[in-house]
């Protein structure tokens, strides 16, 4: 927890320094051009940019503690409120990509690790290595083509926006989702089937999977069985940071289907120079990548007993 902290210290200080040596003034840019050095200056003084750099950041970092994530200077809405709402779109797109390709990617790393025949091998090999080479811009694109509504030869799923309900109409929210997490699911999909493939040839010599073979499984019931819950530890690892890595991962296709996600709020805050915003967004995401890391250290001890074990257990254990 300890160095949780001082991590995401750390990173806000180096947040607020780089966002500072982007070139630009944030306060012409919002009054335009043609405004006057006193309207600049008002605006500098509205939002505190008058004020010395360590005052500016003092200022930003206790308004966080206090719940106050400030107020973006394009919108004048409430930073808090803005992430909310673009939340409830990035998430749910987010876990369902994960959901799709954990379903296609444990299954086929399975089937590539149990299969004996070199070729067979091979296949389920170059397999992982074209799906995880796929851009996701050219497989939204073809998803469209082929399943978008009034563009596509199916016309099965909207190709772009989200309810203006929201999830209070859950059908149409997860309709508009779906093209989208299918195409960001593949290539996910790519990289967990070559996890799960990877830990479970690593396991495939080991003791356990003999031993399961011996009480009467074949091999391949022995690695799914066996294999897959000795392997479970890695997995968590891999889903993981894979959820936390997606949430700017997202964003080629959150602005192909024109979702309102987080990925384009924080595009859009950086390229208009909304660094009161912007650096809050960024704050965010970060203390997600810890919060992630830190859940799947816990997880890990959950899952693996042996964890749990001190040195002098795993001592008395190994004799």
């Amino acid at each position: 927890m300890l160095f949780f902290l001082l991590a995401l210290f750390l990173l806000s200080l180096l947040l607020f320094a780089l966002l500072r040596v982007l070139p630009g003034d944030q306060a012409l840019l919002a009054a335009g051009m043609n405004s006057s050095k006193e309207q600049v200056a008002r605006l500098r003084q509205d939002w505190g940019l008058d004020r010395p750099y360590p005052v500016q950041y003092l200022t930003w970092l206790v308004g966080i503690f206090r719940g106050d994530l400030g107020t973006s200077v394009l919108t004048g809405e409430s930073v808090a409120a803005q992430v909310g709402q673009r939340s409830q779109v990035t998430f749910p797109l987010i876990l369902l990509s994960l959901l799709i390709a954990g379903l296609i990617g444990v299954p086929l790393g399975l089937a590539g690790a149990g299969a004996r025949k070199p070729l067979a091998q091979e296949v389920y090999r170059m397999a992982a290595i074209v799906a995880a080479s796929i851009p996701a811009l050219w497989s939204g694109l073809l998803l469209i083509l082929l399943f978008g509504r009034g563009v596509g030869l199916v016309g099965l799923f909207p190709v772009s926006g989200f309810p203006d309900q929201g999830w209070a109409s859950p059908g149409r929210a997860l309709a508009s989702l779906i093209l989208p997490a299918v195409s960001v699911g593949i290539l996910t999909a790519a990289s967990i089937m070559r996890y799960t493939r990877s830990a479970l040839l690593d396991l495939a010599q080991s003791d356990a999977i003999a031993m399961s073979m011996a009480a009467g499984m074949t091999r391949r019931q022995a690695l799914a069985r066996t294999g897959l819950r000795l392997a479970l530890p890695q997995l968590v690892s891999v889903f993981g940071l894979t959820f936390a890595g997606m949430v700017t991962g997202v964003l080629v296709v959150e602005q192909l289907f024109a979702l309102p996600g987080l990925s384009g709020m924080l595009m859009r805050d950086i390229q208009n120079r909304d660094l009161l915003a912007a650096q809050t967004e960024i704050l965010l995401l970060a203390l997600l990548f810890f919060l992630v890391g830190f859940l799947v250290d816990v997880t890990h001890s959950l899952v693996d007993p042996r964890l749990k074990l001190g040195a002098g257990d795993h001592q008395e254990a190994a004799r």
